[in-house]
């Protein structure tokens, strides 16, 4: 009886022993923390705040839902809403944008300007794994622009490349972005569809192209003008198991609504020669033409613009 019950304890301490030797993985709230937002009222009424979290814990974060409240100058709750993260596997110190959609109070219909005394946003999950996304995805070029026609009318875009560096197929591979203003505040988020073709093979090149939504930047206030973007590669295949590594999100700049569109690839020093060499020639060539030609009306087309609305991706 004596040496059963010293069995027993002996399988009691290895169990407890063996289980406090597993690595535990943990998710809690408190790893995700909400560094920047702002907001705005978009095309069809709707209170948009955008913004960015960050993980600050120790492990890969799958998935994190966000929770907002809007509290109008009386301290009364207004709208509520929540909304996902749009990227998943969040590694230690990684960034990610969020869009949280409020309809207006109930009473009115119509957001007026007492309704926003004070935006309340909080991490109601943060699910932590031991997996990570396929890191070899790279962004090698991009460059921003503004759209001139249709519901794309005034909205800021950025195209690019993207390159498999990697050694496995990548399978239906995405773009997400956070849009900043001259400040450095998140003022507008965008993200792709599936990007073709759907499995990008090692050492293939795809294009994307990714807007910012509902931000027409011909007809916001400067606040909300952007002047930089930070852009995240996702796939759903292949996820891997283990220690994952930094990910550093792509990072562009450009305003092009003022005529200074750019690309994050650096110039040749010799093109930028070759191309003001030809420049002056062709400014000279001009003006000896205009010397024996007569001056022609010039002729100016307005386009009417339209209000940019949200795309359905």
């Amino acid at each position: 009886m004596k040496k059963r019950v010293m069995y027993l304890l002996i399988a009691i301490v290895v169990v407890s022993l063996t289980f406090s030797s597993i690595p535990r993985i943990l998710g809690q709230p408190e790893d995700i923390k909400v560094t920047n937002y702002s907001y705005y009222v978009g095309p069809s009424g709707i209170l948009e705040v955008t913004g960015e979290i960050q993980n600050i814990g120790v492990n890969t974060i799958d998935s994190v839902v966000l929770r907002g409240s809007i509290l109008n100058e009386n301290g009364l709750d207004v709208s509520d809403s929540g909304t996902k993260a749009w990227v998943a596997y969040i590694v230690p110190q990684q960034k990610a944008p969020f869009i949280i959609e409020f309809a207006p109070p109930q009473d009115t219909g119509l957001w007026q300007p007492g309704d926003i005394g004070k935006i309340q946003l909080s991490v109601v999950q943060a699910n932590a794994t031991s997996q990570y996304q396929y890191p070899d995805l790279k962004i090698t070029s991009s460059k921003p622009s503004i759209g001139t026609s249709g519901n794309y009318n005034g909205a800021y875009s950025v195209s690019g490349e993207i390159k498999n560096t990697g050694s496995q197929t990548a399978t239906n591979v995405t773009v997400v972005g956070a849009f900043y203003n001259s400040t450095g505040s998140v003022v507008g988020v965008g993200y792709t569809t599936y990007l073709t073709p759907t499995n990008l093979a090692p050492s293939v090149t795809t294009t994307f192209q990714i807007y910012a939504l509902d931000l027409n930047q011909s007809e916001v206030p400067s606040y909300l003008k952007i002047a930089s973007y930070s852009l995240l590669v996702q796939t759903q295949l292949p996820i891997l198991q283990g220690s994952a590594p930094i990910i550093t999100p792509y990072q562009g700049s450009g305003s092009p609504a003022a005529g200074t569109g750019s690309s994050a690839k650096p110039l040749n020093i010799m093109l930028v020669g070759a191309i003001v060499v030809v420049v002056v020639l062709a400014i000279v060539g001009a003006v000896v033409v205009l010397k024996h030609r007569k001056p022609q009306e010039s002729k100016i087309v307005v386009v009417p613009r339209k209000k940019a609305s949200r795309r359905d991706r």
